[in-house]
């Protein structure tokens, strides 16, 4: 018995690299301020803590990949 295969839809039709760049902009302070559940940022919070930033930030990538939550850059810059 296979998994089935999960299709992850490119929201904001950016590249990789971009979204890999977007992730990074994602802090331990600022964290507190993006718009995204909880459970998200309980995640990045525990990530940080037990592997450091790039996994908690590499964590919340199909998340933006996705557009469940806005594109850093653009959330930052409008504050």
């Amino acid at each position: 018995m296979s998994m089935p295969e999960t299709e992850l839809v490119n929201y904001y039709n950016i590249t990789p690299e971009q979204v890999q760049k977007e992730v990074l902009i994602l802090t331990l302070e600022n964290i507190r301020e993006f718009p995204c559940t909880t459970s998200l940022r309980d995640q990045f919070y525990s990530m940080w803590q037990r592997f450091g930033p790039q996994t908690a930030r590499t964590a919340t990538i199909p998340y933006v990949w996705q557009g469940k939550v806005p594109l850093p850059s653009e959330y930052f810059s409008g504050k």
